[in-house]
């Protein structure tokens, strides 16, 4: 059978892809979305090095269930959904692991190497972001480096918009307050400060 060939494809024909069995319907759906679902990963987990792990796993998850999406044409935000439910078990197994260590009195244990070159704010903003609690983090995570809309976290993380913004407020009064301890990150909230007394829009304005 000839390859697919490389186009732009559409969720719906994707998924009917995978139905179908299609050869090579797996690379098709893997190379359409692995992009934007990695950049999502990173977004909410930061410089892991199990990174790659939490991404293959949300792939794997989405072919066990393809046959479980009710509409089609939702495919990306579908598997979005998969992500931030995949990214929170890895975070709350992480805050469980790192109570072991704590009980364990393994406190000389090497650092995971880092994978990606951040700069020293980046690096700074998820220190403090290691500091939350999962579903706060993923809503600063998605809303603020992610950049995605109110509703489509809603719908990503399968609940409220009330909820969302609830998360959301707890989460920036948390960075706020932990953030001001990091140099990296006091001119930027300088800026937001000095936004806020000019009356000009926040950049996580709920708005």
């Amino acid at each position: 059978m000839r390859p697919l060939p490389r186009r732009t494809w559409t969720d719906a024909e994707i998924v009917a892809l995978l139905r179908t069995g299609v050869p090579d319907g797996r690379a098709v759906f893997f190379d359409h979305f692995a992009p934007r679902i990695s950049k999502l990963v990173w977004s909410v987990l930061g410089p892991e090095p199990e990174a790659e792990d939490v991404l293959h796993e949300i792939f794997v998850r989405a072919l066990e269930r393809i046959d479980t999406l009710s509409d089609a044409e939702r495919l990306g935000s579908w598997i979005a959904g998969i992500a931030v439910f995949t990214s929170r078990e890895w975070l709350r197994r992480r805050a469980r692991w790192r109570w072991l260590r704590i009980l364990t009195d393994d406190v000389d244990a090497p650092a995971p190497a880092v994978n990606h070159e951040i700069s020293e704010a980046l690096r700074a903003a998820f220190q403090v972001l290691g500091t939350m609690v999962a579903d706060e983090r993923i809503a600063f995570s998605l809303r603020f480096l992610e950049g995605m809309e109110l509703q489509e976290i809603a719908l990503a993380e399968g609940t409220s918009l009330s909820t969302v913004k609830r998360r959301l407020k707890d989460a920036q009064q948390h960075f706020s307050a932990r953030a001001r301890k990091h140099a990296a990150l006091v001119p930027w909230l300088e800026r937001q400060e000095a936004r806020a007394h000019t009356g000009r829009e926040e950049p996580w304005s709920e708005t």
